[in-house]
C-alpha cells in the first residue's frame, strides 16, 4: 500500500469520525441539555460556581453537576452512618458492616469479640458539670477510643448517651481483655474531674467484653446481650473494670 493511499485512509477515518461526533451532538444535546436544565433547577446554595458556569461546554456542565451530586450523596449517606456528635459509627454502620464481617470470620475460624462500654456515673457528671461539659467528656472518650482500636477491621461506634460499641473481628478473649483494660486505663489516665463519681475522681468506665468461639455462628444481638450481661457484672463489682464472657462461661473481672 502507498503512502499517499494509506493517508488518504487515515484522512477518510478522522471526517467520518468528526462526523459521527456531529451527528451524536446533535441528536443527544437537546436531551442533555433538559437533563442539565432539571438538575439545575434547585442549585445548593454551597455550590461551586464552576458549576454554574454556562459558557462552559454542555458535556463538561453536565458531568460537574453529576460529581456534585455524587459527592452530596456521598456526604447524606456519611451522615446516616456517624454519630453527628463524635463522628464515630452509629448503629446503621455497624449493622452494614457486621453484616459482611460476620460470616466471613465465621468462614475464616476467628473468634469475634464486643466490647460494651459505658461512662461510670454520667448522668451525676452532666448534672455537676453541665451537658456542654458532658459533650466534651464523650468527645474525649471517643479519641481514647479512636487511639485505642487502630486496626481497619476495629467497628468502634456510638449507641447513644454514655454507651459506646467496639467489635474486634479477630481477637479472642485474652486479647479483647487486654485491648479493653488498655483502653480504660488511658482513660482514667486522661484524668478528666468527675468530683460526683462514686468510683473515683476522675470519669471512667466499665467495660462487658463478650467472645465467640472461632467458627461458631453469631449474631450481633447475641454479641451485644452477652456483653451487656458481662457489663453488668462489671458494675456489680464496683464499676472502673473489664469483665468478660464466653457465651455461657461465668463472668472473669479485671478490676481496676
Amino acid at each position: 500500500m502507498s503512502l499517499p493511499t494509506l493517508l488518504m485512509m487515515v484522512l477518510a477515518a478522522a471526517v467520518a469520525s468528526v462526523a459521527i461526533i456531529a451527528l451524536v451532538h446533535l441528536r443527544y444535546r437537546r436531551p442533555l441539555q433538559a437533563l442539565l436544565n432539571s438538575l439545575e433547577k434547585s442549585p445548593s446554595e454551597s455550590e461551586p460556581t464552576s458549576f454554574r458556569n454556562q459558557d462552559a461546554p454542555l458535556v463538561t456542565r453536565l458531568a460537574d453537576k453529576i460529581q456534585q451530586l455524587q459527592e452530596s450523596n456521598h456526604r447524606l449517606h456519611q451522615q446516616t452512618i456517624k454519630d453527628p456528635l463524635t463522628g464515630l459509627g452509629n448503629r446503621r454502620l455497624l449493622e452494614q458492616r457486621l453484616e459482611i464481617a460476620l460470616p466471613l470470620s465465621r468462614r475464616w475460624m476467628n473468634a469475634v469479640s464486643a466490647l460494651m462500654i459505658d461512662v461510670d456515673h454520667f448522668k451525676d457528671y452532666n448534672d455537676l458539670y453541665g451537658h456542654q461539659a458532658g459533650d466534651d467528656c464523650l468527645l474525649e472518650i471517643a479519641n481514647v477510643l479512636r487511639d485505642t482500636f487502630r486496626r481497619e477491621t476495629d467497628i468502634v461506634v456510638r449507641l447513644g448517651g454514655e454507651e459506646f460499641l467496639v467489635v474486634l473481628l479477630d481477637a479472642g478473649e485474652e486479647d479483647a481483655t487486654r485491648l479493653a483494660e488498655a483502653m480504660r486505663g488511658m482513660l482514667q489516665a486522661v484524668g478528666i474531674p468527675h468530683q460526683g463519681s462514686l468510683v473515683a475522681d476522675v470519669v471512667t468506665v466499665s467495660i462487658g467484653v463478650s467472645t465467640t468461639e472461632p467458627g461458631k455462628p453469631v449474631s450481633l444481638e447475641d454479641m451485644i446481650a452477652t456483653a451487656d450481661a458481662a457489663l453488668y457484672e462489671c458494675k456489680a463489682n464496683g464499676r472502673n473494670c473489664v469483665t468478660s464472657r464466653r457465651v455461657i462461661d461465668e463472668p472473669t473481672a479485671v478490676n481496676g
